[in-house]
């Protein structure tokens, strides 16, 4: 078996690739949410004895693009088009296979257009999905944690 740092190891040292540590993304940033949604589908894709390699790579590229391939696009569209944008980005600087293609440009469903059409293309757009509610609370509840401990302090201080 393969191990992540390997699959990931070509794709994560380009220039490119490193830029999503600028660009945020459900609270942190691009480059940890997608590290985190490549973990996890190579853990789920062994466990159920998909392509595993095929997987890991197409989470890795799933959301490979930055802020700045935009025409200040935001919200619904920019989440349906943002796939589009992906795995061009991908084509031009990695050789893909069709199941990591399929990945890539299918994440979004149903949001975006096309449908997964295997069963590691179903689960990256799990994975990515739960990730991304997972992030989304997380940044969410830290906050309103900060704003409550703001409060206490205030409240102490004050009285």
């Amino acid at each position: 078996m393969v191990k992540f740092d390997i699959i990931a190891k070509d794709i994560i040292e380009k220039e490119k690739f490193q830029s999503l540590k600028n660009d945020p993304h459900h609270g942190l940033t691009r480059y940890d949410h997608v590290l985190r949604v490549a973990k996890n589908t190579y853990y789920v894709s062994k466990i159920f004895r998909m392509d595993y390699i095929s997987a890991t790579r197409g989470a890795l590229l799933h959301d490979y693009f930055n802020d700045s391939d935009y025409n200040n696009t935001k919200g619904i569209k920019k989440g349906s088009i943002h796939p589009v944008i992906a795995l061009n980005n991908a084509r031009r600087e990695y050789y893909l296979n069709k199941k990591e293609e399929n990945i890539i440009i299918s994440h979004m469903f149903p949001m975006g257009k096309v449908k997964p059409n295997c069963k590691e293309s179903w689960l990256v757009t799990s994975v990515d999905k739960s990730v991304a509610v997972y992030e989304c609370l997380r940044f969410k509840l830290k906050n309103y944690f900060m704003v409550l401990v703001a409060m206490v302090v205030d409240f102490m201080v004050n009285s």
